[in-house]
């Protein structure tokens, strides 16, 4: 147990100078690694809130309000309640009005609001001016001039309220601003990434204190550019539709229809929402933004993806599932999940055509009481990691079971057979890979049972708990780990790159799971792998959003044989 905790943390020290080289070209690939940590890092949790979770008031007379965001009290990293967050506006809430009520007249004074509204129909009148109210429409009541707000439904009129403070010295608008969002026209995506967003409010229609404001959809399977802010900033985002995951910091959270989140504005915890649906989401947007540099580490690239630049990520993913099955020691019958890249490894000619140290990645299948023929390998070890089924293998004076979990590293040189003994397929994962010149292999196969390692976990990468199965001192030649790395539910791994020189493969077992890969998510069923492309700047994550523990297995070289110690 002691060895391979130590083999692990060697490992761990491995990617950790692998990441540091990516970042020292470009401080905008990588993430800062350390795991979450409460007495440095801020608590998600406080900067999410709900307007179901706030008691109900009365303000304009007849509307009723609920708070999600108030003013903070004390430390902006720590806040003394949930959602006592906000140190540049008054307040966002959510508020609604009866059917056929009215608020009183009134006028604001020292503050300015901006209505979202929700749902429900009404109208708003001020000074000479009136408007409807429906879904989508936005409007701003600036200070000084009086104005009331009717519900001429019959269901209740809701909105989201945003209350910002009026500078000394602001001169506001004469009249109120409206926009319906139904008929202005989507703008681009180049913001983060993914945004798609429509013409908001900013500080040239009359915003007092905030920078900007305005809807925001994200398309199906797409996910924001991770980016921190910087002291003083006070962006804030809430949901309006859709099935939203949110990272913040380190930490994955479901962002329900009617929450918000604000970014801890400490320069180094970044936020990112993901839409890992097949139905687009739609949230809200506003900011005051403070300027200032971003913290190293802190951000990814925030460029929009360039097909001319970077990877097509699908042609780093393979899946047993769309190649044929042959035949192999006999009776085996492979297909082809990863296969050698015979080209330009940045562009690989086919699908799935990626491998440049190991040989072929296959999922196998022994059909029900079939044996394969004696095979001996030469110049190359085979590992096989059994998924379901069962079977023995026998090589030299030694046969061992086979069933869920077990592992086995088949050395070169060496005379083996596999039968399985039941009525289902034996199937598994088979990893063949080169042994370097000059290499020793093992004398006889060794076998490992997954079910009875423990897990244990490191100071890398966020989150995930690792089993060994096998590393270089075990016996592999080419490859320098296998794995199997369990994910809980809702946790996000730590984004970062690999440079020239590594070869890092996950697969799905049992699950479904998702990943970000360069500037894209996609969704990984089993069988299903990805390699990371190594150019030193395209990140990859794994994801879980289930709220189920997900299992994956990994392989990895990241140095020639002779050079690890």
């Amino acid at each position: 147990m002691i060895r391979k905790m130590s083999v692990f943390l060697l490992l761990f020290l491995v990617l950790a100078s692998t990441c540091a080289l990516a970042q020292e070209k470009n401080i905008f690939t990588q993430l800062e690694s350390r795991p979450y940590d409460p007495a440095r890092d801020p608590n998600a949790d406080l900067f999410i809130s709900h307007w179901k979770e706030s008691m109900p008031r009365r303000e304009l007379g007849s509307l009723v309000v609920r708070d999600i965001f108030t003013p903070c009290k004390g430390d902006p990293m720590r806040p003394h309640t949930k959602g006592a967050v906000l140190t540049k506006i008054k307040s966002l809430s959510y508020a609604s009005l009866e059917a056929l009520a009215s608020t009183t007249p009134s006028e604001l004074k020292g503050e300015q609001k901006i209505f979202y509204i929700d749902s429900g129909k009404g109208s708003i009148e001020a000074g000479r001016k009136s408007a409807d109210l429906f879904y989508g429409v936005l409007i701003l009541v600036p200070e000084g001039l009086e104005f009331t707000m009717k519900n001429t439904g019959d269901e209740t009129l809701t909105m989201y309220v945003i209350t910002e403070p009026v500078p000394e010295g602001f001169k506001p608008r004469q009249d109120i601003l409206v926009k319906d969002y139904n008929v202005i026209p989507y703008g681009g995506t180049t913001g983060h990434w993914t945004h798609i967003t429509k013409s908001g409010f900013n500080q040239k229609d009359g915003l007092a204190t905030l920078t900007g404001m305005c809807p925001v959809w994200y398309d199906p399977m797409t996910m924001g550019q991770p980016h921190s802010h910087t002291v003083g900033t006070e962006e804030i985002w809430f949901a309006l539709e859709g099935d939203i995951d949110l990272l913040l910091g380190k930490q994955l959270r479901k962002l329900p229809v009617g929450s918000a989140y604000k970014i801890p504005a400490n320069g180094k915890t970044p936020h990112s929402n993901i839409n890992a649906s097949y139905e687009s989401i739609h949230l809200f947007w506003l900011m005051y933004n403070a300027g200032g540099p971003y913290e190293p580490y802190a951000n990814l690239d925030p460029k929009p993806f360039d097909r001319n630049t970077e990877p097509n990520i699908d042609m780093f993913m393979g899946s047993y599932l769309d190649n044929p099955a042959r035949h192999t020691h006999g009776s085996l019958l492979e297909r082809d999940v990863l296969t050698k890249c015979d080209g330009d490894p940045m562009n690989p000619p086919r699908k799935g055509g990626v491998l440049k140290y190991v040989n072929r990645f296959t999922h196998a299948a022994l059909m029900a009481h079939n044996a394969t023929i004696p095979v001996t390998l030469k110049g190359e070890q085979e590992i096989f990691y059994i998924l379901s089924g069962k079977g023995i293998i026998t090589a030299g004076d030694k046969t061992t079971d086979l069933y869920s979990g077990i592992a086995v590293l088949m050395p070169a040189n060496l005379e083996f057979t596999m039968t399985n003994t039941g009525d289902e397929p034996l199937t598994m994962y088979l990893i063949n890979e080169p042994v370097p010149e000059g290499f020793h292999p093992n004398d006889s196969m060794l076998v490992v049972d997954e079910n009875t390692i423990p897990f244990y976990t490191s100071d890398g990468h966020w989150v995930g708990v690792a089993k060994n199965l096998f590393q270089t001192m075990d016996g592999l030649g080419t490859l320098e780990s296998v794995q199997i790395c369990s994910f809980s539910p809702m946790t996000f791994f730590h984004p970062h790159s690999h440079v020239e020189g590594t070869e890092e493969v996950w697969t799905g077992i049992y699950d479904d799971t998702y990943f970000l890969l360069g500037k894209q998510i996609r969704l990984q069923p089993p069988g299903t792998a990805y390699m990371i492309p190594t150019d030193g700047k395209t990140p990859h994550a794994n994801f879980n959003v289930s709220d189920n523990l997900v299992k994956m297995f990994y392989f990895a070289r990241y140095r020639d044989h002779e050079l690890r110690k």
